[in-house]
């Protein structure tokens, strides 16, 4: 292609950018850091930056790398581009942080003859098992969440044995806990996500050929969302190209999402520290959303600070939709389909409560593109037991799922036990498992056990689904070991298995339409999208639909202030993916069991309550102020997070409250003046 000027650069490709975007993609001279909050242009600004690079300064695209937050986003970026600028051949680098230093690794291993580690992005299985078999614990997913980004801190943080060993975390032996885990990897010469970055920094720091090879291979470094960085991710940027390169990062620090993989947005704070003649600017405008959505988004984040300015003048009504039970909610999104045809997102924060959605667009054959992992949701602990006692309720000659759910269900069964179970029914055909425990040398009292509960486990199996799964948490005791666990009947995984098992009376039909979902392949493209909030970071929609604004999904309940903190940019982050349109859903029941609706609802809802009302909308009910007088003994209160309890004590400032599954000890002015609580 023909060499052009700067001006001639935008007029061909029939690219707007205002004159501090101009002169930003033009800097040549200084380390950049450009700061901006959503919608200001950032993504935008670093594509034209690329073709300013290549089109008017005759770069190599080889000489130019372009480091982002996932695979995904690299893929869509490189899209981006390629819709943008790419009329020729040239294609600059887009490529993620974990991708970009396993090339690190592997050009080392080659040259020292020795075959590299297989990288492994997903190790959610493995640390269960390893929970489990050492410390027979069962891992919420809340817990396994936490689990993940301790490990990932220590790795990141690039801790030593003796800071490890002093890491206390919940209920387990962490530090050994940390050496099984790094036994099972290096036994299999397996590598994690945080593997890669520190085996990466690890063969910069004492490899200096390697180090020159990569830092003489690229001119032009540019870096988005650099606040998802952790803080090896931060010394391999700095040993590569704080010297040479033209480096620029990218940041919204309101956008710091990713904390279960330690991002460590602090590093930016030393930007012009770490890198000589650094230059820092500040991108301003909301060029995404219109002005509804965007004094909606500054209100619940920004509070009384400057937040983002609107660049548009367009204005929208904003609908709170509440649901009287959680299936009128799928049903209603799917109304939204049928008789709108334009672009919509349905945007959710656990991927459990997508599931009714996406089999309801199935069975009405609505296309839809899917981000996620039906086959994951069907892999979690409560999914997997429910069915399991399924299919053994339906089949009670089914030994692979008796050997499944045995431990569940209460038996306390000896291997020698096991074997004489699985040997009968490989004897005679006509045995179940349960006249197989009878005749098999299982304890007198265990046989007791069984004798008095066969009658109702035998009329299980004529019951329809619904009513199955109810007799399953009820009558064989799967309830008491959900709350043992924590797990509440809010839990979003047993709501979605509900809705769902409403729709399909039959349980062997409702098994076999799960089992359809997971192997179902949706849409590569549609205008209908369903995404987690997280997933869609970066994105912009013309209508948005956030899906599950309940009080135990949305902020996730029991959490810690960072981790509430993150929810709250996750709440944000969904919020300013709509350009036009924007919905919220919630839902007082699924079935009998109450929900709650979310508090960012509440706080989003408040200074819209007489716009609702105008404009027809029933307006979300709102909490009822307490004072610190109104708090009784005995009397039922509402947490934001902890869900519903009872007052059992009041004393010096403090009140006892016994949640469903544990008693807490509270600050009540604290409480009141940060509205966590109203009355039940």
């Amino acid at each position: 292609m023909v060499n052009m000027d700067i001006k001639e650069l935008w007029k061909e490709y029939n690219i707007t950018l205002d004159d501090k975007k101009q002169e930003l993609v033009s800097e040549l001279q200084h380390p950049l850091l450009i700061n901006g909050t959503t919608g200001s242009g950032k993504t935008f600004l670093l594509l034209a930056r690329n073709a300013y690079l290549m089109k008017v300064e005759e770069v190599s695209p080889t000489a130019i790398l372009n480091l982002v937050h996932d695979p995904a986003i690299a893929k869509r970026v490189a899209k981006d581009y390629r819709y943008l600028y790419c009329d020729d051949e040239q294609m600059p680098s887009f490529v993620d942080m974990h991708s970009f230093a396993y090339r690190v690794i592997r050009f080392h291993d080659k040259t020292i003859q020795r075959e590299s580690c297989k990288a492994y992005r997903d190790m959610e299985k493995v640390i269960r098992r390893l929970v489990k078999d050492m410390f027979a614990l069962e891992l919420t997913g809340l817990q396994l969440r936490r689990l993940q980004r301790q490990i990932s801190t220590c790795r990141s943080m690039m801790m030593s044995e003796r800071e490890i060993a002093a890491i206390n975390f919940e209920g387990m032996d962490f530090p050994a806990f940390m050496k099984a885990y790094a036994k099972f990897k290096n036994d299999r010469n397996i590598y994690d996500q945080d593997d890669i970055l520190c085996e990466c920094a690890r063969i910069l720091m004492s490899t200096p050929a390697v180090l020159q090879t990569f830092a003489a291979r690229y001119q032009y470094v540019h870096i988005d969302d650099a606040q998802e960085l952790s803080f090896v991710a931060h010394v391999i940027i700095k040993l590569l190209f704080s010297s040479d390169a033209q480096l620029m990062m990218l940041a919204d620090r309101d956008q710091c999402l990713d904390l279960d993989k330690a991002a460590y947005p602090q590093a930016l704070d030393s930007f012009a520290d770490t890198y000589t003649e650094a230059r820092i600017e500040r991108l301003e405008g909301n060029w995404r959303n219109n002005q509804t959505i965007t004094a909606l988004a500054n209100e619940f984040l920004y509070k009384q600070e400057a937040g983002m300015q609107c660049s548009s003048e367009e204005t929208c009504e904003v609908k709170f939709k509440g649901f009287a039970q959680l299936e009128r909610m799928y049903e209603y999104a799917l109304r939204m389909v049928v008789e709108d045809e334009s672009d919509i997102a349905f945007l959710y924060h656990d991927a459990a409560l997508a599931m009714p959605l996406l089999e309801l667009f199935m069975q009405h054959q609505v296309p839809f593109h899917f981000h996620g992992s039906v086959k994951k949701f069907l892999q979690e602990p409560l999914v997997k037991d429910l069915c399991n006692i399924i299919e053994l309720l339906i089949d009670p000659k089914d030994m692979r799922a008796f050997y499944e759910v045995y431990e569940k269900l209460g038996f306390d069964i000896s291997k020698k036990v096991l074997l004489e179970v699985a040997e009968r029914l490989r004897d005679d055909e006509s045995v179940d498992v349960y006249q197989a425990m009878m005749e098999s040398s299982y304890r007198a009292a265990g046989k007791k056990k069984l004798a008095a509960s066969m009658e109702n486990i035998r009329m299980a199996s004529t019951l329809e689904t619904h009513t199955m799964i109810t007799f399953i948490l009820d009558k064989l005791g799967y309830r008491a070991r959900l709350l043992k666990a924590n797990i509440l009947m809010s839990e979003s995984s047993l709501l979605a298995l509900r809705v769902i098992a409403a729709r399909y009376h039959d349980p062997a039909q409702f098994l076999n339409r799960l089992r359809e979902m997971g192997e179902f392949l949706c849409e590569p493209v549609s205008r209908i999208q369903l995404r987690s909030v997280a997933s869609a970071r970066g994105m912009e929609f013309s209508r948005v639909a956030l899906l599950d604004c309940l009080g135990s999904t949305f902020p996730r309940a029991g959490l810690q202030e960072e981790e509430l903190q993150l929810e709250r940019r996750l709440f944000f982050t969904g919020i300013t993916r709509a350009k036009h349109q924007l919905e919220f859903f919630t839902s007082k029941r699924c079935d009998l069991t109450r929900l709650e609706i979310s508090p960012f609802l509440y706080e989003l809802h408040a200074p819209k309550e007489e716009e609702a009302k105008s404009a027809g909308e029933r307006p979300v009910p709102q909490p009822k102020k307490l004072k610190e007088n109104n708090l009784k003994r005995g009397m039922r209160i509402r947490h934001a997070t902890l869900g519903e309890g009872r007052i059992v004590k009041i004393s010096e400032g403090m009140m006892h409250v016994q949640f469903t599954s544990e008693l807490k000890i509270l600050n009540i002015r604290h409480c009141i003046t940060n509205e966590l609580i109203d009355r039940a």
